[in-house]
């Protein structure tokens, strides 16, 4: 699979040409709705009454043990209670007189997200290149760059919990999911997005903070994870960087990254091509 990244800097093309990549916190993102929980409340308590009626499988044991990996990594402070380890069990917290209060949910569950927002960096990219967009949002109107990735699915395979460390897609909804009592719904938290930023056609990657190596500089920490820069396959310029800085910076890439292909993107009949 080919992934892209779109970049307006020649300091992030060369670190990421390096195989060093930047895992964005949720307050330097553009979408001011990241992370934010939606709660429907009366969704919120008929899926209550689902679980209490029917009582929980062996899925939904499965999926609230990656809830509780998630809860370590990034909440521990709300993991009021461990994962069930039978469906008695499961079936008998679910049961607790506690869940009947609508607002302690509610302050849970943002308690939590507030967490996770300030433990969890994401690195996202896009399936297409040829965003007209995209270039011009992320790509300093063309003058920036885009770099494709292959396999990366490989260094980022999943640490078991379902969220992080592993390549998802994101999905566009006129109407975000809420979080409830449904297997998986927390899901949405890290992996909706509104419709109108479908033209982003993103994936990303969520990663725990505590896993990357954090560098200080003027404009605050950030946040690199070390990969094969082997996934590099190719360095896409874009059309209006103009040829000297072309030449300069393929020989630069070159040196950096000996496999990492060069190609200047250019406007055909209205399209984007390589």
């Amino acid at each position: 699979m080919k992934l892209y990244k779109y970049v307006s800097s020649e300091i992030a093309l060369t670190n990421i040409a390096s195989g060093r990549i930047k895992f964005a916190t949720l307050d330097s993102l553009n979408d001011p709705t990241e992370l934010l929980p939606k709660i429907y409340e009366i969704e919120l308590l008929e899926s209550l009454r689902r679980i209490r009626t029917i009582g929980y499988d062996e899925d939904d044991l499965i999926d609230l043990k990656r809830q509780e990996l998630i809860f370590q990594k990034l909440s521990p402070e709300t993991m009021v209670i461990p994962a069930p380890e039978s469906i008695e069990i499961a079936n008998s917290i679910v049961n607790l007189p506690v869940y009947n209060n609508l607002e302690y949910l509610k302050r849970m569950f943002h308690q939590t997200v507030e967490f996770m927002s300030l433990r969890c960096g994401i690195f996202c990219v896009s399936t297409r290149y040829d965003s007209l967009p995209m270039w011009a949002h992320y790509a300093e109107n063309a003058s920036g760059f885009v770099i494709e990735f292959e396999d990366l699915h490989h260094t980022f395979s999943g640490d078991g919990t379902g969220i992080l460390d592993e390549i998802s897609s994101v999905q566009y909804k006129v109407k975000r999911s809420g979080i409830n009592f449904e297997k998986g719904s927390y899901k949405s938290l890290f992996f909706e997005k509104d419709k109108d930023w479908e033209y982003e056609s993103e994936k990303r990657v969520i990663t725990d903070l505590k896993s990357c190596k954090k560098i200080g500089t003027d404009n605050g920490d950030i946040f690199i994870k070390e990969i094969n820069k082997n996934h590099i396959s190719r360095v896409i310029f874009g059309w209006k960087v103009p040829n000297q800085n072309v030449k300069k910076l393929s020989q630069k890439i070159s040196s950096i990254n000996p496999k990492a292909q060069i190609t200047v993107a250019k406007i055909e009949n209205g399209l984007i091509e390589i």
